[in-house]
């Protein structure tokens, strides 16, 4: 490790609310988490590039801004015109962001969090990574919510989105532990987030991309990447898709995890 690296212990920092997302609501997990929030806010504010663990693989990225983009495209060698995955917390903290119609609030509740990567229009104003586009030409957006590992809670507490893409090489299997990322991608990385083990449920398996960008026009849905979610237990979440099968489509998933 470098002496510039910071490395965070999740698990640690999660403290007396580690045992689940949904438990340990006393006081004491209260002041844990908003110990825990300030602490990985400030580390991410600082960082140029940091490396953190969601619900399949390992991704590396930061916060939504151009320095940390430029990193990003400079460190893996990825054309800054291929989309990148943007990382939220939560439900709550993605919908902020993007404001969806109901329609496409309602399947993303339904899919999400999980090993899913939704590409759904990209909002006016979003900052962020520069847009994929649909097959009309509009901008979109690849977002996940992820399950998060026990180990990994705190990350449920930012209140900021991270962009993201998988801590690996072009072609080498996405880690699932901090200690298998490639050795010169995390020389890169000033900080470090430690979740432990991820994919146990996925088994490994990158997230699922599903094109959520015609739902709100015509009912049309598809996967565009089959990953850790079966087309089958998406169609079981949204319904039969209008008019396009739901198992075909160019991938352009823009990040392995």
């Amino acid at each position: 490790m470098s002496p510039s690296q910071h490395v965070i212990d999740l698990a640690a920092l999660a403290g007396t609310c580690d045992t689940s997302a949904g438990s340990g609501a006393g006081a004491a997990c209260s002041r844990a988490r908003a110990h825990g929030a300030a602490r990985l806010s400030a580390a991410l504010g600082a960082a140029r590039l940091a490396c953190f663990p969601t619900d399949t693989v390992y991704g590396v990225g930061g916060l939504c801004r151009p320095a940390v983009l430029e990193a990003l495209w400079q460190t893996k060698g990825r054309d800054p015109g291929k989309p990148l995955q943007v990382v939220f917390s939560s439900l709550p903290v993605l919908f902020a962001a993007l404001d969806p119609e109901p329609a496409l609030a309602a399947a993303l509740r339904r899919l999400l969090p999980g090993a899913v990567t939704a590409v759904v229009p990209s909002p006016p104003g979003f900052e962020g990574p520069p847009p994929g586009r649909d097959r009309d030409g509009a901008p979109t957006l690849g977002v996940r919510v992820p399950a998060w590992p026990r180990r990994a809670l705190p990350m449920s507490w930012l209140a900021t989105p991270l962009v993201a893409t998988s801590a690996n090489p072009a072609g080498r299997p996405a880690p699932r532990r901090l200690d298998d990322v490639d050795a010169e991608l995390r020389a890169a990385c000033d900080l470090l987030l430690d979740g432990g083990e991820v994919g146990a449920e996925t088994g490994g398996l990158p997230s699922t991309v599903i094109d959520l960008t015609q739902l709100v026009a015509d009912g049309a849905w598809r996967v565009l990447r089959p990953g850790a979610v079966s087309a089958a237990s998406v169609e079981r979440a949204l319904g039969p898709s209008a008019g396009v099968s739901p198992r075909t489509g160019v991938a352009e998933p823009g990040a392995g995890m």
